[in-house]
């Protein structure tokens, strides 16, 4: 870990619609932390899709210390993407619904306090994964946690609560596919599975660990297998998922590698770091080792 010195210059990206709550507050908050003889500030409002990877780039171009998403985890992967492979560290100022980066990093929750620890510039490097070279930091995966992410997105509203509420009813309808995993240079094994979660960080956010011992800077991912449970299961699986158990249940396996091919029967959902999208039927997943310097 290395700490920044002489911070000059700083921007903040703030995401006016992630999470509930108004954004208004923060460029107070940020003058009031930031002073003008110690810090050059810039603060922009995403105003549309990708706006935020667009203007961090320019940040990043124009050396840029430190570039600060204030958002969810959609934010966060965004900015993330734009300053990764460069001298310019990401801030984070978690707002979101699930925040799991910030959660597994143990960053501030809470404004005041999270604008308080990156004016510190400490610095660490983390490392990222790429599924099919789209860059993710906390958590991808397919199955049902990538069919739930795309539901929560077409329901058009945010909030633990319509997430759960899409977790519960889609149950039911959901059925587990059969893939084909190669991990690193290992011959192929084949598993019907409820899940395939690509873990660089720990959990989905919101406290819920998918992956217990999962390592941003250890240059391996973990691989959580859950196969089909009974619903009468569900409650435990639940526990076990937050309290940091969950590899401990015989439904789930967990394989860590560096590399992960993956064959499924068709196109299908996938996530990112929570954010929806379609791939095709082979997947290919990497770690690419500490490319991220992060302010913790």
């Amino acid at each position: 870990m290395a700490i920044i010195e002489q911070m000059k210059k700083i921007a903040f990206i703030i995401n006016p619609k992630s999470g509930t709550g108004r954004k208004t507050k923060y460029p107070d908050l940020i003058h009031k932390y930031f002073s003008e003889a110690l810090f050059e500030v810039d603060i922009h409002f995403t105003e549309y899709a990708n706006d935020g990877f667009l203007r961090a780039k320019e940040y990043v171009a124009e050396g840029y210390d430190a570039v600060v998403a204030i958002g969810g985890d959609g934010t966060v992967n965004e900015i993330a993407r734009a300053v990764m492979n460069s001298n310019t560290a990401l801030g984070i100022v978690p707002c979101g619904s699930g925040n799991g980066l910030a959660l597994h990093l143990k960053l501030p929750l809470q404004a005041s306090a999270a604008l308080r620890r990156i004016s510190k510039m400490r610095v660490n490097n983390i490392d990222a994964g790429l599924l099919n070279n789209q860059p993710f930091f906390c958590t991808a995966g397919i199955g049902y946690d990538a069919y739930i992410a795309n539901r929560f997105a077409e329901a058009g509203k945010r909030g633990p609560v319509v997430y759960m509420g899409e977790v519960i009813f889609q149950y039911f309808d959901y059925k587990s596919q059969t893939y084909k995993l190669t991990f690193d240079n290992n011959p192929p094994i084949e598993r019907t599975a409820f899940l395939v979660t690509f873990a660089n960080a720990s959990q989905w956010g919101n406290n819920a660990s998918i992956a217990p011992k999962a390592s941003v800077t250890d240059g391996f991912m973990d691989v959580v297998v859950m196969s089909e449970f009974p619903i009468y299961v569900a409650p435990k699986i639940s526990l076990r998922l937050f309290t940091k158990q969950l590899d401990k249940t015989r439904y789930v396996e967990v394989f860590k590698c560096k590399k992960l091919l993956v064959e499924r029967p068709k196109e299908d959902y996938v996530h990112y770091d929570g954010e929806p999208g379609m791939m095709g039927e082979h997947l290919e997943v990497e770690i690419v080792p500490k490319v991220l310097k992060v302010l913790v």
